[in-house]
């Protein structure tokens, strides 16, 4: 089918003079919301079938929002019809007409995404529907827009001392949460996950950024592309919002649309989580996150990484206390024992001022609730199924991961030294095995469902065999049996 005619749909000037006003020190945490205004709509694609050759492009629209800085898409209805083979479904491609950025999503995706995009710079994107052939049904109905707005408010500071002394940082491990405006980080579990405030593990506790570009000269924020955005599983959000010493979240996100990787996989590394914060003994707490800006500090440098370095003053009961520099955005930073490179803890609340007695303060990594959400993870944090079937030597036996992810390979894996801990890179997980050894692997099919078919070796009787499935970010829990 040719591709439709572009239908530009304008959003007018609902956004002109649009003004936040001030915005209150908060009493509970440091999360600085992102300036954004919603905009309803109603674009129907209709139901439209594709009995061409390949997959094309059968629909699009070009959205724009006069005066947005940034935009993000939300949909009523997405009908994309999939591919048993989760191989070449239909697909929707949005594209930023400012710089390009483009995200792919299928019928598994949007479903991650909450039916809803990433974010991209500029008033404009283009949306096309690519239907797979045969397909039938496509449909896509956009209901709402979000589109980011000018906010020059001076916002509150936690700052100890008389000097902003944040400096911008490039840590790979932590990220920007939004549109809570919190920050994050990823840990050592198994999946190598996150950690945030728990204050910032609310309903917008939403999309995961990482590599954020600077802010524009109005400290209105710039999104980076969708290769670097992941959208949380909110089935995986565990959280406490207690107050000072009693706030701590930990939560999940799924692959990249784009990569196809994990956040752990495509940075590379993540915070190892202290089972308690040492006693104070002149160590320094070093503080990296996404604060606001203030007292002259460049408006660029609004809610994008920054770093600064303090003495450790308390650790009393679940709480620490430093006094290190942080600001509105800077809810969910890793609280860093530089001496030995360990999170001892995630920072939650403001406190410092001009007072050198003053400090910033957190909950310790001690806190038994926190420590019990880690031993019992949920959603994507935790592990997907693995059925192993009794194992006969010179007889075939069947695996079955369920629950895995469309398109993706899993890896069977077992082990004849028993559990242990070793890290995989290239997957970004850690595997619950000793001196594992690769069975063979499966690609996933569009009911979540990898199987693989192997002979048990006849000399294989008498043995224990432990066996554990991996797909990218994942893995199964752990499975043993004895040969007969």
């Amino acid at each position: 089918m040719p591709r439709s005619p572009i239908a530009h749909f304008i959003v007018s000037t609902l956004l002109a003079g649009l003004s936040l006003g001030a915005v209150p020190a908060s009493v509970r945490g440091q999360a600085q919301p992102i300036p954004s205004k919603p905009v309803e709509l109603h674009i129907d694609s209709g139901a439209l079938n594709h009995s061409g050759q390949g997959r094309q492009v059968i629909w699009s629209e070009t959205i724009e929002a006069q005066g947005a800085g940034w935009l993000r898409l939300y949909f009523d209805e997405v009908n994309l019809d999939p591919d048993i083979d989760a191989v070449d479904s239909s697909i929707l491609r949005i594209i930023s007409l400012e710089d390009g950025a483009t995200q792919h999503l299928n019928a598994w995706t949007i479903e991650q995404w909450h039916h809803s995009t990433a974010y991209f710079n500029g008033p404009a994107v283009l949306v096309e529907l690519l239907a797979r052939p045969g397909s039938r049904g496509n449909r896509v109905v956009i209901s709402r827009l979000d589109v980011g707005i000018d906010d020059d408010t001076e916002f509150p500071q936690t700052i100890c001392g008389t000097t902003d002394d944040r400096l911008p940082s490039t840590d790979p491990r932590s990220a920007r949460a939004i549109p809570i405006g919190c920050s994050a980080w990823l840990f050592d579990d198994a999946h190598h996950q996150f950690i945030t405030a728990g204050h910032c593990s609310t309903s917008s506790l939403q999309v995961i950024q990482f590599n954020v570009p600077l802010s524009n000269g109005q400290g209105q924020i710039q999104h980076p592309g969708p290769e670097d955005q992941y959208s949380v599983d909110v089935s995986s959000k565990q959280s406490l919002n207690g107050g000072v010493g009693q706030d701590w979240g930990y939560f999940g996100v799924y692959r990249n649309t784009e990569t196809n990787l994990s956040a752990y996989q495509a940075q590379g590394e993540f915070h190892t989580l202290a089972s308690s914060p040492p006693p104070v003994n002149g160590q320094n707490i070093r503080i990296t996150g996404y604060g606001t800006t203030g007292n002259g500090v460049p408006r660029e440098w609004n809610q994008v990484q920054k770093t600064h370095l303090g003495p450790f003053r308390t650790f009393s009961g679940t709480t620490v206390r430093y006094h290190t520099d942080t600001s509105g955005g800077n809810s969910g930073s890793c609280v860093l024992n530089e001496d030995t490179g360990e999170a001892i803890g995630v920072h939650t609340h403001g406190g410092c001022t001009s007072d050198p007695g003053s400090s910033n303060q957190g909950t310790g990594s001690n806190h038994s609730s926190w420590q019990t959400a880690l031993a019992n993870p949920r959603g994507v944090c935790a592990p997907f199924a693995l059925n192993v079937p009794p194992l006969t030597a010179g007889q075939q036996a069947t695996f079955e991961a369920t629950d895995v992810s469309p398109g993706l390979t899993v890896y069977f894996i077992y082990s004849l030294a028993g559990t242990g801990e070793t890290l995989v890179r290239p997957l970004g997980v850690t595997l619950g095995l000793a001196s594992p050894r690769l069975g063979g692997s499966a690609v996933a099919d569009g009911n979540r469902l990898a199987r693989l078919t192997r002979v048990i070796p006849a000399n294989a009787r008498g043995l224990t065999i432990t066996i554990q499935a991996a797909e990218a970010g994942r893995t199964s829990q752990i499975a043993t049996r004895l040969v007969n």
